[in-house]
């Protein structure tokens, strides 16, 4: 049995999370066979405060600012980098697709040390919420379809006995629409373009917001096929997630996450957290997903747990290896079928 100290950053499109977690590796081979290595147990050492993602201006993340908090949230939990053996660092939602992304990579990855440090595209994505939530081991009783629904996106995974079957991407999140205090627009996602008469300085009314929320709320019922799916699927499908979503069967349960998800549970003001999250939380706990959903065992933590706890693999033994310097970094992943 050997312990493995693991780390899992999420730097989102609203709020960065990481966590410390202690792994339980086991042999569950015999003695005189090829060693079964295993994660047995896994838990959670430090839960970092939710930040919001430090931002230069809307196309650009504050990469210095980033790394500085990833330091000091190294020595909240009392962990130094040589310390950590595995872990993941990712980028998710919209943050991926801002103009410096890869500036942030860079930054992160000398910091982060020798385990994954990468932009999680929506599959990816998809499966750590899935794992995080708890939907993965949810789905061995029955099938269901988890949605994260994050400030940029709703990453998702119809799920059957513990296996993925399919997962995909819509630009439905809490952060597409901001306002100040005062309830004057501050951003509009280009998005939302055609779907709101909203624009950056105008004044908003709840009803006003509400509208947009119920449209984003129509496409997440279509993904779970409790509405008839039309081209508004297709229009918030992202780019990345190639395809429009293709609906989960009739009678799927749907479990959510995300920090959209919070505004399911709790009925906050419409303007407690500048953006439109409170009024799409209030929508989805009316809408038809009234009676076929649930929350998550974690809800805005589901990504980084997963990414922290669920994204190590062991495989059996290294069997040979000659000239060859580990660890190897940057290489391409192809799947041979």
């Amino acid at each position: 049995m050997a312990e493995l100290l693991s780390l899992g950053l999420d730097v989102g499109t609203t709020t960065t999370q990481l966590i410390v977690s202690d792994l339980t590796v086991e042999n569950r081979a015999g003695a005189f066979s090829v060693p079964e290595l295993d994660i047995t147990a896994r838990k959670i050492r430090y839960q970092s405060p939710v930040h919001f993602t430090p931002m230069l201006d809307e196309n650009r993340v504050d990469a210095e600012g980033l790394r500085r908090l990833v330091e000091q949230e190294y020595e909240a939990a009392g962990i130094t980098r040589q310390q950590v053996d595995t872990g993941a660092v990712i980028i998710t939602g919209e943050t991926s697709r801002k103009e410096n992304a890869h500036q942030v990579l860079n930054a992160l990855s000398d910091f982060a040390g020798e385990f994954v440090v990468a932009t999680a595209g929506p599959h990816l994505e998809s499966l750590l919420a899935a794992k995080g939530a708890g939907a993965v081991e949810k789905s061995r009783d029955k099938p269901l379809l988890h949605m994260d629904i994050g400030g940029g996106t709703s990453n998702l995974a119809l799920l059957e006995d513990g296996k993925t079957v399919r997962t995909g991407c819509l630009n439905v999140g809490g952060r597409l629409l901001k306002f100040n205090e005062q309830g004057q627009v501050t951003y509009v996602s280009p998005v939302l373009r055609g779907l709101t008469e909203l624009k950056v300085g105008d004044p908003a009314t709840e009803a006003q917001v509400r509208q947009v929320a119920e449209l984003l709320t129509q496409a997440l019922e279509m993904a779970a096929g409790l509405r008839p799916a039309d081209e508004l699927l297709e229009r918030l499908s992202t780019a990345e997630a190639g395809a429009a979503f293709e609906p989960a069967p009739p009678g799927t349960a749907v479990c959510f996450s995300g920090g959209v998800a919070e505004c399911i549970r709790e009925d906050y003001p419409w303007l407690r957290f500048g953006d439109l999250g409170p009024v799409l939380g209030r929508c989805i706990r009316r809408s038809r997903f009234r009676d076929h959903c649930f929350l998550g065992q974690e809800t805005i933590r589901a990504t980084v747990i997963g990414a922290g706890c669920h994204s190590t693999q062991l495989s059996g033994s290294t069997v040979f290896h000659q000239n060859v310097t580990f660890p190897m970094k940057g290489l391409p992943v192809a799947k041979v079928t």
